[in-house]
């Protein structure tokens, strides 16, 4: 059996290379079953597993009565997954001293920063935000130097509750508790809903963050594939749901890091019905979906009518990550939430409520949301046509519906983690696939974040990354995993 399935990773392995390559272009007809049969002096059957193996994971199409096909390079195009091929079982995770070490070349203000996910200053409406605070320092410098309420300032609260209107189920204020942040608010929910040694089923791929977190807080994880415009597979959870292995579902429907997908309306209302079903209760990241390029994104806590949808969100990505100004609406958990919030770290820092509250007053933050999503469509648009245009055929990305990130699959079974190397000595940050799932699933993936306009050094670390992967795809004996004995 070992032998049969060396013979149809190489078979894979060598049609991967040539599509790279260019020897067979999007469209293309493959040679048929029975001479690559021949080519290779193995059995049909072999050279099956081969051709449905590549079929799943989107790079060929079988058409019945007709042959196999070269797909689209558009990593969209891949079929959804049903879970079939995941051991949807709780696993362990030890990934803290390895992301924390990708983590580290951020601080480098020297480094080209196409690592952390984030929209850069320039898109940024720094003076706006920095005369709000000194106006803050001037005029409210007693209520700024005192703790805030623990549930947040009421202009914060009242103004984010109003943003529900559309909801089947709106937020009130009181709903709503100020965090430290998303991950804080992520942290609280989860301490919420579970305890050491539970499962939580989480995306695959997910945020690393998230691992993190789960490791942290010592919880093992379910990994659900992911498909990357539909999102978690419904059919895979429900499996994992009915057996009852895990104590909570942590996702996120808007703009996810690393996929980019929206989930569309449908999907979110039908994983709120899975949630209340089996009554796991769901912890909703959105804190991308004020990105959302396309604007009315409502998250899956818009339909949550048994209150198992804890909702976690921040300002850090749609405006300053250094404000640490999150919220969260924690449905039927609110009074633990709370209790946990004012155990840990009482309240919010008051300055950067009042500085959000007064934003939010004024109507400057919604018309802020209209410019950066058209300014980070742009560039994620532009970063893509750069990457398209330097990266090794064969190379497949998404299209992100919101946010400011790309996540590559490299040819050849490229090690990402080598490339990673390789960039930090040229002055480029970027992030490896593999910290964002479990058991190397994505190690010849590679994110990068386009939350900042495309210069000329911008296009040149492009160019050399692409020019780097190409040639390591070229040498795969140095730079690729699962390489044959």
């Amino acid at each position: 059996m070992n032998d049969d399935r060396f013979l149809y990773e190489r078979i894979s392995r060598r049609l991967l290379e040539q599509i790279g390559a260019g020897s067979f272009a999007v469209g293309q007809k493959l040679p048929s079953v029975r001479r690559m049969s021949g080519l290779f002096q193995v059995s049909v059957n072999t050279v099956m597993q081969s051709y449905r193996h590549l079929e799943a994971e989107g790079y060929l199409e079988i058409r019945p009565q007709s042959g196999v096909y070269v797909r689209s390079a558009d990593i969209h195009g891949i079929p959804e997954p049903d879970g079939s091929r995941y051991p949807l079982l709780p696993v362990e995770l030890s990934l803290s001293e390895e992301v924390l070490h990708y983590m580290e070349l951020h601080a480098d203000p020297q480094m080209m920063r196409l690592g952390i996910a984030l929209p850069g200053p320039e898109v940024q409406p720094v003076d706006r935000v920095m005369q709000t605070i000194r106006d803050v320092t001037r005029h409210h410098a007693l209520e700024a130097w005192d703790y805030m309420h623990p549930n947040g300032h009421p202009l914060i609260t009242h103004h984010l509750a109003r943003r529900s209107l559309n909801y089947e189920v709106p937020i009130t204020p009181d709903d709503i508790i100020v965090t430290g942040g998303a991950m804080e608010g992520l942290s609280l929910a989860l301490r919420c809903v579970s305890k050491p040694g539970d499962a939580v089923a989480v995306e695959s791929p997910t945020y690393y963050g998230a691992l993190l977190l789960l490791e942290t807080h010592q919880r093992r994880v379910v990994e659900i594939p992911t498909h990357p415009r539909h999102g978690i597979s419904l059919s895979a959870l429900e499996q994992v749901f009915a057996k009852g292995e895990v104590s909570a579902c942590m996702v996120a429907t808007n703009a996810q890091n690393p996929l980019g997908f929206t989930m569309s309306l449908e999907r979110k209302r039908a994983l709120v019905v899975l949630s209340e079903k089996y009554g796991i209760p769901l912890i909703e990241n959105d804190v991308w979906g004020d990105t959302v390029y396309e604007e009315g994104a409502v998250p899956a806590k818009a339909f949550d009518r048994a209150g198992l949808v804890i909702y976690c969100n921040s300002f850090s990505k749609s405006l300053m990550p250094g404000l640490r100004i999150g919220w969260a609406a924690a449905g039927r958990f609110q009074k633990r939430f709370r209790e946990l919030r004012q155990l840990s770290t009482i309240t919010a820092t008051s300055m950067g409520q009042i500085v959000m509250g007064r934003l939010l007053e004024s109507g400057f933050y919604t018309q802020h949301l209209r410019e950066l999503r058209l300014h980070l469509r742009e560039q994620v648009n532009e970063t893509a046509a750069e990457i398209v245009r330097h990266f090794p055929a064969g190379t497949r990305l998404t299209r992100p519906t919101g946010g400011c990130v790309l996540w590559l699959r490299l040819p050849g079974q490229v090690d990402s983690v080598a490339l990673f190397r390789r960039a930090a000595a040229e002055g480029i940050h970027v992030f490896p696939g593999g910290v964002f799932s479990l058991d190397g699933k994505h190690a010849d993936y590679l994110r990068i974040n386009a939350g900042s306009p495309v210069t000329a050094r911008l296009r040149r670390a492009l160019a050399w990354l692409g020019e780097t992967a190409t040639e390591m795809a070229a040498s795969p004996s140095c730079y690729c995993r699962d390489k044959p004995e």
